[in-house]
């Protein structure tokens, strides 16, 4: 079978679990949008993960907020949905008879949940280390994508076989790692450059910005602290605006479910950190919005 999930730290420990379940023979990629769209081709042999579901796929298993409405459309499926802190618990919860084998890896499958659900001390956004700082090399939104797909299939069999003192050490791996350390002043120094704050929402605009350096994007929730989200705002395809908008994992106040607010503009997400593609005819308005409903904290 094929897994098709998304290249970030759940997508690698829910692929680790289930080349230990399943007979994998390869690993795909989708951007959520895509599959959204319609635009990612699936049939029998496919496990989709992390992702929207797809008629027609072999398996399905996800944990997104933005999904759970939409079960009853779907109907019977093979696989599992529930709201949990990362898709790899939800697959660890349905393969009762391999967790065995599973709970060799569970110090990763915890700070998996932690990285995806954004459970982070300060600490860990300011001097990552361990499984976290591992993960930030795979997060998408950190910004580091040279060979990304190799490195990402690469590491899913290498975890297998090493610890994790040894996976850091690894040249391929350090070079990663050493980058989000190395970059993360300079993108720290950009964030209050383009930040700002309104109300209880800091606004990051991005927009007409190419080569960022590599950046956690919990720092600047260090920067802001009387802030309770960010909402940040970037060039996306063909002339779309993306904004992707995260609760503050340290002023915790935030009542707006982001998942199900920007699923209702074509996005999608979790409770507390979400993305959506906006049409250029639309997008001021849209923004306009979105930055609204997250200002006056209902929802």
């Amino acid at each position: 079978m094929r897994i098709l999930t998304r290249g970030d730290l759940d997508g690698l420990t829910s692929s680790l679990l289930l080349t230990l379940a399943e007979n994998i023979g390869e690993i795909r990629f989708a951007h959520p949008k895509d599959v959204q769209d319609g635009k990612v081709k699936v049939d029998k042999d496919d496990i989709i993960v992390n992702l929207p579901f797809v008629k027609g796929c072999g398996k399905w298993f996800d944990h997104h907020v933005s999904e759970e409405g939409k079960l009853t459309g779907i109907g019977k499926f093979d696989g599992a949905f529930e709201v949990a802190p990362s898709a790899a618990r939800v697959v660890y919860n349905h393969y009762k008879t391999h967790q065995k084998a599973f709970d060799k890896f569970t110090e990763l499958l915890e700070a998996t949940d932690r990285l995806d659900s954004a459970q982070l001390t300060k600490a860990d956004v300011e001097k990552p280390e361990g499984w976290i700082l591992l993960g930030l090399t795979l997060d998408p939104r950190t910004g580091l994508g040279p060979e990304f797909q190799k490195y990402f299939r690469w590491l899913c069999e290498y975890i297998k076989e090493v610890p994790l003192s040894k996976i850091l050490s690894h040249a391929e791996v350090k070079k990663r790692t050493d980058r989000v350390l190395k970059e993360q002043e300079e993108f720290k120094k950009l964030l209050k450059k383009h930040s700002k704050a309104d109300g209880s929402v800091v606004i990051t605009d991005f927009r007409g910005m190419k080569d960022l350096p590599v950046g956690n994007r919990f720092l600047v929730f260090t920067l802001f602290p009387d802030c309770n989200v960010e909402a940040r705002i970037f060039n996306g395809h063909a002339g779309q605006t993306v904004i992707a908008a995260g609760s503050s994992i340290f002023n915790r106040t935030l009542k707006v479910n982001i998942g199900k607010l920007l699923g209702s503009y074509g996005g999608g997400g979790h409770q507390g950190a979400g993305t959506a593609q906006l049409p250029p005819d639309k997008a001021e308005a849209q923004l306009k919005e979105i930055l609204g409903k997250l200002k006056a904290n209902k929802g």
